[in-house]
């Protein structure tokens, strides 16, 4: 696995959010097609930088793998975007901005089609130390346990554990993502088996104005923050589904598109996502959303619980 670093400076101004869509195009003929993800670009220590990590196909030798990217920033009720860039892979310019998780052959498994990688920690077992090299893979919860499905390392250094990329799932029962088992050996040599569970979150709006909802969830340490778009319950098929916002060549087409979508369904109208983890283990999350306002122009908004501060859920 491949990973390159991408990063946005504040300015003048702290954006309440920072996102960045990215589009991984292979130059190789008969490639698949285009690999693209949303991540969360958080802040990384230094005063008003922050820092986000597109995931690349593993390269190929003489492969060259084009991203486009652009960021979308969100402060003060707007949300606007930044001009796209492009960067080349491989290239002397980004070998510092490269991070390679190495994997052997066949590699880990890939998610269920439809379904994309989350950032978590690396669960630990009491007592384990959270340093030095791990290594970890996924198994359905029909496989037998083996450390042989651990195929990708990490090194920890002096800790603390790793946040690692996991498949939201590895398949899909009626439209809900299937528990699997996340494994990992540390330099003790024990397998060490998680359950990888996922909790359906659901957002009412019972006054009809929320074309877009965003679900930002993470760990309670918000070290793995994660983003998933949630879709109105029963959102027809076509145009203007919330899978293709960030990536809508004419932003006013998608959103014109999706207000029709959206009036079809009777309200008061609900958007879900899921939230996905080790089982046990707790979830924090909050709400960012854009909304029709009275003129019609399109405006954002954060939703947290009443009194203040995140929600949270047990997986």
């Amino acid at each position: 696995m491949l990973f390159l670093r991408r990063e946005y400076y504040d300015g003048a101004e702290r954006p309440e959010l920072v996102l960045l869509h990215a589009e991984a195009v292979s130059g190789r003929p008969g490639a698949e097609a285009p690999s693209r993800c949303t991540r969360v670009v958080v802040p990384a220590g230094e005063h008003g930088r922050r820092v986000g990590y597109i995931p690349l196909p593993e390269p190929r030798e003489g492969d060259r793998t084009v991203v486009r990217y652009r960021f979308s920033i969100c402060r003060g009720g707007a949300e606007w975007y930044s001009p796209h860039y492009e960067a080349a892979v491989p290239s002397d310019d980004l070998i510092s901005d490269l991070y390679h998780v190495p994997e052997e052959v066949p590699g880990n498994l890939l998610p269920a089609a439809g379904r994309g990688y989350f950032r978590t920690v690396l669960p630990l077992a009491a007592g384990e130390r959270p340093t030095g090299v791990f290594r970890y893979g996924f198994g359905a919860m029909r496989k037998k346990p083996s450390p042989s499905l651990c195929r990708a390392a990490v090194d920890a250094g002096d800790g603390p554990a790793p946040v690692v990329e996991v498949p939201e799932s590895l398949s899909v029962l009626k439209n809900r993502p299937m528990p699997y088992y996340l494994y990992h050996v540390s330099g003790d040599g024990a397998l060490r088996a998680n359950k990888i569970a996922c909790a359906r979150i659901a957002m009412p709006d019972p006054g009809g104005d929320v074309v877009s909802a965003r679900l930002i969830w993470g760990d309670t340490a918000w070290r793995a923050t994660n983003l998933s778009l949630m879709e109105a319950k029963g959102y027809p098929a076509g145009p203007g589904a919330a899978a293709g916002e960030f990536f809508a060549g004419d932003r006013e087409a998608f959103f014109a598109a999706r207000s029709e979508g959206l009036s079809r369904i009777a309200g008061p109208r609900v958007f879900e996502a899921f939230v996905f983890g080790p089982s046990g283990e707790r979830v924090e999350y909050c709400l960012h959303t854009l909304g029709r306002r009275g003129d019609g122009a399109v405006a954002a908004q954060w939703r947290n619980r009443e009194g203040g501060g995140n929600w949270e859920v047990v997986l």
